[in-house]
């Protein structure tokens, strides 16, 4: 779906499989799939077929807000899983994580790539 969409995965799920098992003491508490605005409908539309439901929508507010390439993040769970779909308001996924604060969580996972800014 990854490729599909042309999504990526970013956030604290990335970077939990960025590090080593031995200094992780915390565990990912969601998916945070960054996707440009044309293919979320289809990236929506495929996670309700396996069983997830839309519990919210947040528009980003851009006043005062550095992520202007954010168009609305979407919750959705399955009762146990919480996957949040990233809406962009750019064709490319990886605009928006190389404006983070902080090279270290400058990372995402791809159909074919794991990339970490910070080494």
């Amino acid at each position: 779906i990854l490729h599909s969409c042309d999504a990526v995965i970013s956030g604290s799920m990335a970077l939990y499989l960025l590090l080593p098992e031995c200094g992780t003491s915390w565990m990912p508490t969601d998916l945070n799939i960054y996707v440009p605005q044309d293919n979320s409908t289809l990236i929506q539309n495929w996670l309700k077929v396996k069983g997830y439901s839309t519990i919210a929508q947040h528009v980003v507010n851009h006043v005062g807000y550095t992520y202007s390439d954010i168009h609305h993040v979407i919750v959705i769970s399955d009762g146990k899983r919480e996957i949040d779909p990233v809406v962009l308001r750019t064709s490319m996924a990886l605009s928006p994580i190389l404006q983070f604060c902080s090279t270290a969580v400058m990372d995402f996972i791809s159909t074919d790539t794991i990339f970490c800014c910070y080494p």
